[in-house]
């Protein structure tokens, strides 16, 4: 028999467990032990670090040549005659203004004399000095580096040029100050002569 008989009274085994407020069981058990094993969830975002830029190198070393003279404008063509050096050299009716301005940017070197393009009161060398901020230099080719036009008190060639010349102007002395120039841009003694370039000039007249 199943049932016991203490002090006279029977008692009958439970049939089932009794009932737990925090009890529970099946499918039910397992959620509650899935949901007890939860750890919150972060997302951590990892970038991997991107090695500098390699520093480009510098283009060619870039020199436009507005010189009205044949003679003096031939002194500087062969006086920039180095290897690597890209030259530009204008004809009267060209403009200096348009070489300085189009892309990729100025040149590193603009050689321009008063009396190129008939200028009065050198309003080129005045139009291009904004380009000087963005490290243009210019040579100015003028017979008075130190007389302002009449007008223009503040426009003595000397403060608007890097470096003013007054004639006479020869190859080699023109060569010798364009290499010292680009040593002072570029960091380096500037390259030698093209071949069959020459720095032999006529005789003075």
């Amino acid at each position: 028999m199943n049932d016991r008989r203490q002090g006279g009274k029977s008692r009958k085994r439970p049939t089932s467990r009794p009932s737990h407020p925090g009890f529970a069981t099946g499918r039910q058990a397992q959620v509650a032990r899935a949901q007890s094993f939860t750890l919150p969830i972060q997302i951590i975002e990892r970038e991997t670090p991107k090695p500098p830029p390699a520093p480009t190198a510098p283009g060619p070393f870039r020199i436009v040549i507005a010189v009205h003279r044949p003679r003096y404008r031939g002194r500087c063509e062969r006086a920039t005659a180095l290897e690597g050096w890209e030259v530009t050299s204008l004809l009267n009716r060209q403009d200096p203004i348009g070489q300085v301005t189009k892309k990729p940017g100025p040149p590193d070197l603009l050689i321009l004399s008063g009396d190129f393009g008939r200028q009065k009161d050198y309003a080129i060398f005045r139009a291009v000095q904004a380009w000087r901020e963005k490290g243009m230099r210019i040579v100015g080719l003028v017979d008075d580096c130190e007389t302002p036009p009449e007008g223009f008190p503040d426009s003595a060639p000397v403060d608007l040029c890097d470096v003013c010349l007054s004639p006479p102007y020869t190859a080699a002395a023109l060569r010798e100050l364009f290499a010292q120039i680009y040593t002072e841009m570029r960091g380096k003694p500037a390259p030698p002569p093209k071949s069959g370039s020459s720095t032999v000039e006529e005789d003075e007249d």
